[in-house]
């Protein structure tokens, strides 16, 4: 019987994450369409761009197809994991020149066709399907054969090398609902918007629930706030949003986290057009959301810029001022704290390298985000990343060259902004004494150890000590650093922590961390009263002696 393999070399596209402990659709839609084909699942492995690295990049075995998904040609930096990159994947192909290869995802854009190597420009689940049938052909899945393979495919995720400490990336829609698209824009690509029906979402959730899943993020579309939007109705290019179906989404999604079957819901991917031209609607479907998802979360604002002649430039979604108007709605209703963190905060992602750019784009983009910061307006996290044109949208067919000051502004300004934004606001979000829960530590150097919580746009935490790999830990923050916090895990144990640990805490510094290791064991928190009067009581009130 014929063999077939997935290899996820994880995904990072505008509209959908798959990098650990992010599982993406692509490979739970793919086991789903060759399942559906009729090859049983013991003929298809899963493996990742991880397993092949352990490998030298040589497969374990011959397989009739290698359906290779991903990979990023520009990789952000990512904590316990690393992307497939354009170089892996050629490698890959190269060393395994024998084996047949699919290669889905974006990147199939600007991979080369080959002998063995099959850009599959479509849909690459519609082509496993079909070439497990025997007839290979490039095109597209409809909402209908995702409703089956989403659900069939659910299993994979228990290959997967994280499981069960995985979330799952669902996708509600695909395609831009604007009129007209961003320069940039990869979903304005598909020639129309396809929705997924609520039903079809619970029920892929449902079996992910079943394979041993807990914890998702509404991530994989351009803009939740126009979930089946009827495209009927536009104001200066952009469809009302219709409330009534995220409504229902929404509370199906309670029934599961109130009955314990989700753990941690997360959204990502919204318009600050839509907010800006419908902030009504726009307003009860956020005030939807903050009822629902788990505290601590993110919405993805896709500003690109703040300059507003590349904004007119490039099509882009909002100009500066809808943009900030955007920012603060999702702040007011969105920030309110809960177990000790705002609900929902926005991010912001910015572009480098767009058409329009000069030097001055770069300190408009500083100084917005400034004011953003003096009206008391929080923004979770800030990306800035360079622009990547792919075959078939505007920004592919035109010809923009940046000189080395522009580059070397960009530079700056983007530092400016991580020290003097960034760096201040997350001091706000996560002050000192805020409890951090279920973080899991992804690596160890120097002394210290890194862990994030596995929901989306995560902090990371620095603890000064050495924890077990992949463990898990509540903690406190005691500190900051540029774009982390420093934390401690809980209890806080004053008789067991370093010299070096206790003398982060606020309040007791390397002299009274001295005091404290001299004199301990303490066998009461009142025996060391004198050495903790100046901690903070939200760091204090979680010193244990043990």
């Amino acid at each position: 019987m014929l063999k077939f393999c997935i290899l996820d070399c994880y995904v990072d596209e505008p509209a959908c994450f798959g990098v650990p402990p992010f599982i993406s659709p692509y490979p739970r839609y793919l086991f789903g369409a060759l399942v559906g084909a009729g090859v049983e699942p013991e003929c298809i492995d899963y493996i990742t761009i991880d397993h092949l690295r352990e490998k030298n990049y040589l497969l374990d075995d011959v397989y009739a197809m290698v359906f290779l998904i991903g990979g990023a040609v520009v990789p952000g930096r990512y904590l316990g994991s690393k992307i497939g990159t354009l170089a892996e994947i050629r490698r890959i192909t190269d060393r395994n020149s024998a084996q047949p290869f699919a290669i889905g995802g974006l990147i199939s854009h600007i991979i080369r066709a080959g002998p063995g190597v099959t850009p599959v420009l479509n849909d690459i689940e519609e082509f496993a399907y079909r070439f497990a049938r025997g007839e290979p052909a490039d095109l597209q899945r409809s909402p209908a054969q995702i409703a089956r393979w989403a659900v069939d495919g659910a299993a994979v995720v228990r290959r997967h090398p994280r499981f069960p400490h995985v979330i799952c990336e669902i996708e509600t829609s695909r395609g831009c609902p604007r009129e007209s698209h961003c320069s940039f824009c990869s979903e304005g690509l598909f020639p129309r918007v396809e929705f997924r029906d609520a039903g079809d979402i619970i029920s892929e959730i449902d079996s992910l629930i079943a394979a041993g899943v807990t914890r998702f993020r509404i991530g994989r579309q351009a803009d939740i706030l126009q979930y089946r939007s009827d495209c009927s109705s536009f104001k200066h290019g952009f469809p009302t949003p219709a409330i009534g179906p995220i409504r229902e989404l929404l509370a199906e999604l309670r029934g599961r986290i109130a009955g314990g079957l989700i753990r941690v819901l997360n959204i990502d991917n919204a318009n600050p057009g839509t907010i800006a031209r419908f902030p009504a609607e726009s307003g009860m479907i956020l005030e939807e959301l903050v009822k629902t998802i788990t505290p601590g979360d993110t919405m993805a604002l896709g500003v690109e810029s703040f300059d507003d002649l590349v904004v007119s430039r490039n099509n882009l979604k909002a100009t500066a001022e809808e943009s900030i108007r955007a920012v603060e709605t999702v702040n007011r209703i969105g920030g309110t704290r809960a177990v000790s963190v705002p609900i929902l905060l926005p991010g912001v992602n910015l572009l480098h390298g767009l058409p329009g750019e000069s030097v001055r784009t770069f300190e408009t983009n500083y100084r917005r985000l400034v004011e953003i910061g003096e009206r008391g307006l929080l923004i979770k996290r800030i990306n800035i990343r360079q622009v990547l044109p792919f075959p078939g949208t505007p920004l592919y067919r035109m010809t923009e060259s940046f000189t080395r000051p522009v580059e070397n502004r960009f530079r700056f300004y983007r530092d400016k902004i991580r020290s003097d934004v960034e760096s201040p606001m997350l001091r706000t979000i996560y002050p000192v004494g805020t409890v951090l829960r279920d973080l899991q530590i992804l690596e160890t150097r120097m002394g210290y150890s890194y862990g994030k919580q596995i929901s989306s746009y995560s902090i990371t935490a620095k603890f000064p000590i050495l924890l077990p790999d992949m463990s898990f830990h509540d903690a406190v923050v005691i500190g900051h650093r540029e774009r982390s916090v420093i934390a401690l895990p809980l209890p806080v144990n004053i008789n067991a922590l370093s010299q070096k640990s206790l003398s982060l805490i606020p309040g007791i510094g390397k002299k009274r961390a001295t005091d404290i290791v001299l004199q301990r064991p303490f066998k009461t928190i009142d025996d060391a009263g004198e050495l903790l009067k100046d901690v903070d009581g939200e760091i204090k009130k979680n010193i244990k002696i043990l």
